[in-house]
């Protein structure tokens, strides 16, 4: 299999160079509480109808958010990968762009059983504290946040801006046609052999279904991706103009 970046109009080519230029990032923040700042908000704890709650992470920009980057963690999805994906790609160049950050504290996997109750929850308080930026929401994950955004997408028909997966997979055979003319844009390291085939596979799934697929296998890089915050709002901005 030939490993390629592919630049377009989506990913920038200046993005392949800036990627193999960070010396290194976080995967967690410890304790995971230490982050929010720009136009801050912190952790909330929102009641699930069901009983239970959802935690999510917060970070506001500094004015009127323009669209909400709702973002999902790597592994068992507690509080410490979350703050440490956060602060890794979305803490301060979404917020300075005008983005609000919601990190959401769930298993990615898990939503295909949760998401039925999940989604509606989140999407009700960003309906209630975000509502000027409710129309732009765009899901982004790693890894096992990385299958839950998908799962999180096919509940949310039609609300869905954009997907950003680093890396992620569509799992399950359920129908991707609700995601037809989303951008996504899938990036997986090159050495990530097992999640290259699982990206490589739901891009051919989501343009099967009429999503606009970007696939991006940068060159030197594993499972933990080095990416820009600045790149990937420039991503964002390029979908949602």
């Amino acid at each position: 299999m030939k490993e390629t970046f592919r630049p377009s109009r989506a990913v920038p080519a200046l993005l392949v160079t800036a990627l193999l230029a960070v010396p290194g990032l976080s995967c967690a923040a410890a304790g995971g509480q230490r982050l929010p700042q720009p136009g801050t908000q912190g952790w909330v704890s929102l009641p699930l109808p069901a009983g239970g709650q959802l935690n999510l992470l917060v970070v506001r920009p500094p004015g009127p958010a323009r669209g909400v980057v709702v973002a999902f963690p790597w592994g068992a999805g507690d509080a410490g990968l979350l703050a440490g994906l956060v602060e890794t790609y979305w803490d301060e160049a979404a917020p300075a762009a005008g983005y609000a950050v919601v990190g959401v504290e769930i298993y990615g996997p898990g939503l295909a059983e949760s998401a039925p109750a999940v989604v509606p929850a989140l999407l009700e308080w960003i309906g209630q504290n975000l509502p000027e930026a409710a129309g732009e929401i765009v899901l982004t994950g790693a890894s096992a946040g990385g299958i839950g955004v998908f799962h999180a997408a096919l509940a949310m028909p039609g609300r869905v801006a954009a997907i950003l997966a680093m890396p992620g997979r569509a799992a399950g055979e359920a129908s991707l046609e609700s995601l037809a003319g989303v951008p996504v844009l899938l990036m997986v390291g090159s050495h990530d052999r097992r999640w290259v085939a699982g990206s490589e596979s739901t891009a051919e799934r989501l343009r099967a279904a009429g999503a606009r697929v970007e696939l991006a296998v940068v060159p030197g890089q594993g499972h933990v991706l080095r990416v820009p915050q600045g790149e990937l709002v420039r991503w964002l901005e390029q979908q949602l103009e």
